[in-house]
């Protein structure tokens, strides 16, 4: 009984550890989900998020990461 509580805690444990890693870039992305990137900051996590999620994919390529995590110009410097 007690092993088998042991490993339930351990489970626990690492179940909570890697909500907390997965929960961490997407919380660090959130200003930039609603317009794009907005520092190079932002395009640097937004990059290493889809890097990280679709990476290995054929349909989402790194040029297309790229594109969609460049860094947006504000709305005052639309250049007119």
């Amino acid at each position: 009984m007690f092993s088998t509580t042991s490993r339930l805690k351990k489970f626990a444990a690492r179940a909570m550890c890697s909500a907390v890693l997965l929960a961490a870039p997407l919380l660090a992305a959130q200003p930039a989900a609603a317009d794009g990137p907005r520092t190079p900051q932002e395009a640097a996590v937004c990059k290493g998020l889809m890097t990280n999620l679709f990476g290995g994919s054929e349909r989402l390529g790194q040029q297309n990461i790229d594109a969609l995590c460049a860094v947006q110009q504000s709305a005052g410097s639309s250049g007119s």
